[in-house]
């Protein structure tokens, strides 16, 4: 908990100005240790690992998850956890400029499975741009490079629904993971990360 309390001031000041240029009221989010620490919301319980809970803007940490990643090798442990802090700050920034409610709205609308699916991709893929964009904006000051750089790209080379032990498809695609996040980590521009847009092969 210690480490996502030292990262959180910094994705709060990095974050902060960007939403309020936008017009929107900045709010930073809560943390909580799943299981342990976890208010009471409505979210409570709904996710199998770290998830953020917009009703009270909580970003609820899997500590055990996290502990078994840090003993068993830290750097690779710090940088997982590194990664699952910013993406799930990416839904809070989507929270806060309401683009978590309108995707929320518009998957709750759809008519069918794969049109709920494709809606669900689109709100995480965009989550894991924004957390890239942060990491890229701020890679010098978080210490991101060397084998801790390569173990980042590597694993968002390695993640997506494919590796889901239901191959649920609610995430992304591997190939789609990184194709968000790795232009998002090398410009730093916002304009990267509008999933919104980008036609349905981009947030399979």
């Amino acid at each position: 908990m210690n480490y996502y309390n030292a990262l959180l001031p910094c994705l709060n000041r990095a974050w902060e100005p960007l939403v309020r240029k936008a017009g929107y009221e900045f709010r930073p989010p809560k943390l909580a240790l799943k299981s342990k620490q976890v208010p009471a919301t409505t979210c409570t319980g709904e996710a199998e690992s770290a998830y953020y809970c917009p009703a009270d803007e909580v970003i609820v940490i899997d500590w055990q998850d996290d502990l078994a990643e840090y003993k068993e090798d830290p750097l690779t442990g710090r940088v997982m956890m590194m990664d699952t802090m910013v993406h799930e700050y990416g839904h809070h920034v989507q929270e806060l400029t309401h683009i978590l409610t309108a995707s929320w709205s518009r998957e709750g609308w759809a008519k069918t499975q794969p049109e709920k699916l494709e809606w669900s991709r689109r709100t995480e893929l965009q989550a894991t741009c924004l957390g890239a964009l942060f990491l890229g904006a701020n890679k010098k000051s978080i210490g991101l490079s060397g084998n801790k750089l390569r173990f980042w790209e590597w694993h968002t080379q390695h993640s997506g629904d494919e590796y889901h032990p239901k191959k649920i498809r609610d995430h992304g695609s591997r190939k789609n993971q990184w194709l968000w996040a790795g232009p998002a980590f090398k410009t730093t521009n916002l304009s990267a990360c509008n999933t919104f847009t980008a036609p349905a092969n981009k947030v399979s």
